[in-house]
């Protein structure tokens, strides 16, 4: 994913989730772990988007279970 502009914001965040989320991502830094964090996330709705029109069409079926409404 191209990345912007870069821009300083402070958050109070959970230190355990952040841990847990650079484990995760295997990230260096808490910031690359967040932004590897908001890519799943931006990467995981693009998915959903995609599975979503196309449900009910053809064979394709929501083995991992993004598509429930």
């Amino acid at each position: 994913m191209p990345h912007a502009l870069k821009i300083r914001k402070q958050f109070a965040l959970d230190p355990e989730k952040i841990r847990t989320v650079r484990k995760i991502t295997k990230a260096k830094t808490d910031t690359e772990a967040i932004d590897k964090a908001m890519d799943m996330v931006i990467a995981d709705t693009e998915i959903k988007n995609v599975l979503s029109s196309v449900k009910g069409k053809g064979k394709i079926r929501d083995l991992y279970g993004r598509c429930k409404n």
